[in-house]
């Protein structure tokens, strides 16, 4: 994307951020009563409450990881992802965003780039939040980090080739299962940017960009995805207390935006900088200084 595009995209959703903060709606929102009766459940996707007191036909349902609570609301088990070859059409998709609007990758294998094919290759596996959770303990070598509003809910698998460190090898992709296709989608395009790092010959340091840098990057990119990747959905639902596919992916991209920890402090400067100079110059940037170039207020 070029620069121009880039501000008006960022430009847009600071607007649309504005207008959701204003907007009288549940997703995401806790209230002085809820916190007062008790342990509530919340949804696994949107975070909305589980309405204690409804008819059965409004309680959320259960996805899988029964020792874990896991939950989602009637809204999101709408686009429910729950198997590993229900993935692959996100992926796909995924892999033509990162070829078309971002440019990033190309369809033949080049010895300055990343291919489609070596990123299409790379296994993707829908797990639980157990199986997800115990990998990061042991792959992660104390990096992976979660988000300030959600739990881990994704990992690039690699692994160094025989006694170099430049040679990385992505060996798998986990996503947490049981969630809707927007969600799932934006976590995948997160982990493919994370794989695009590690293979591409440029970010090839023996050792991690500093974890700020890299998060922001891959947030951006799912951000962005969220943004420009998908096509356009329902603005409407059959029931007025059920949040509609449009609202709900608004709400993915708000939590991208509004969060308060590491994800989100370098989602802000990677928007900022992506704002200033579209995606290939700010990865050049970052890869010659390991860093976001300085802001100018």
């Amino acid at each position: 994307m070029c620069p121009h595009h880039a501000r008006g995209t960022i430009r847009r959703q600071e607007q649309e951020t504005q207008q959701f903060r204003q907007e009288d709606d549940n997703i995401g929102v806790t209230t002085t009563e809820e916190t007062e009766i008790g342990e509530i459940r919340r949804c696994a996707g949107c975070h909305r409450f589980e309405p204690k007191f409804a008819s059965s036909s409004k309680h959320f349902v259960d996805v899988g990881d029964s020792d874990t609570g896991r939950c989602v609301c009637l809204a999101c088990c709408r686009t429910l992802v729950t198997t590993s070859d229900e993935a692959i059409p996100l992926w796909e998709r995924v892999l033509n965003f990162f070829e078309g609007p971002l440019g990033l990758i190309t369809d033949e294998d080049s010895i300055s780039g990343v291919s489609r094919q070596s990123l299409k290759s790379i296994p993707v596996i829908l797990v639980g939040l157990n199986a997800l959770n115990d990998n990061m303990k042991k792959h992660s070598d104390g990096v992976h980090h979660k988000s300030s509003q959600i739990m881990t809910r994704g990992l690039c698998l690699s692994e160094f080739c025989g006694h170099t460190t430049e040679s990385v090898a992505v060996t798998a992709i986990l996503c947490l299962s049981g969630l809707p296709a927007d969600l799932t989608a934006s976590i995948l395009a997160h982990e493919c940017c994370h794989a695009f790092l590690k293979l591409h010959p440029n970010f090839r340091y023996g050792k991690h960009l500093p974890l700020m840098v890299e998060e922001g990057l891959c947030q951006l990119v799912a951000f962005l995805f969220l943004n420009d990747g998908l096509e356009s959905c329902d603005t409407a639902t059959e029931d007025d207390d059920t949040p509609s596919d449009a609202k709900l992916r608004q709400y993915f991209k708000f939590c991208i935006e509004t969060d308060e920890g590491i994800y989100g402090e370098g989602f802000r400067f990677a928007a900022r900088s992506y704002a200033e100079m579209g995606m290939q110059e700010l990865l050049y940037y970052i890869a010659l200084n390991r860093d976001f170039p300085p802001i100018n207020d």
